[in-house]
């Protein structure tokens, strides 16, 4: 099993952040299935092989993927995507 993970600061409103965090669990399940759900201020997306949550507070955007072992071949991708996304997001 391979870890990915992330985190970025933001100045955005809690709202606007739950907003996108939602917007990017559609995505998810729409592109590549699977599905997610919330707990409190984390989403967690479960997928073939991934485990993945994206939680939040006042001031952090905090990414933990777990990957399984097929999935784990493909990390440098997945965390490259992750970064992008963030970096456009939330910097």
């Amino acid at each position: 099993m391979s870890h990915i993970q992330l985190e970025r600061n933001h100045t955005m409103e809690k709202e606007q952040v739950r907003t996108m965090t939602e917007e990017l669990g559609q995505k998810l399940k729409a592109k590549h299935g699977g599905d997610y759900c919330w707990e409190g201020d984390t989403v967690h997306y479960k997928h073939s092989g991934i485990d993945a949550k994206v939680s939040f507070d006042d001031k952090t955007v905090r990414v933990d993927v777990t990957l399984g072992l097929l999935m784990s071949a493909f990390k440098g991708m997945i965390e490259s995507e992750v970064t992008k996304y963030l970096d456009e997001k939330f910097v």
